[in-house]
């Protein structure tokens, strides 16, 4: 039996709740679905059903391995540079936009020194 499995959740240690939420709020459109105030915990959901769980860094030492980051994809290029734009207006250090076979991206900071990627994959010619 072939098991049918789809990702339910992401839960992500960050050192302040509060700021990541905004964060995914501005620029990847999460909404709330916990209590918005709690310090410890953020319960937040995509419009595709995956939910992304932000809990408070227990130990403010701990950082994300080199490399690591979360990824988001986009329908259409002129998208990547919109969020380019307003993350440097915003004052995140953002990347040049990048073109290659996987597509057009960028990758800039997260609160919690979090590695995201936004990418437009190329289209079939």
């Amino acid at each position: 039996m072939r098991l049918a499995v789809k990702l339910n959740h992401l839960d992500l240690q960050v050192p302040d709740v509060q700021r990541s939420v905004q964060f995914f709020e501005r620029y990847f459109n999460f909404e709330m679905c916990s209590n918005r105030s709690s310090p410890a915990v953020a319960v937040m959901e995509d419009r595709h059903g995956l939910v992304l769980v932000l809990q408070r860094l227990k130990n403010p030492a701990e950082k994300y391995p080199e490399g690591f980051h979360i990824g988001f994809y986009v329908e259409d290029e002129a998208l990547v540079h919109e969020v380019q734009a307003k993350a440097r207006a915003d004052g995140h250090e953002v990347s040049d936009i990048i073109r290659n076979n996987r597509g057009t991206m960028l990758y800039f900071k997260a609160p919690g020194d979090l590695l995201v990627e936004v990418n437009c994959r190329p289209r079939a010619a």
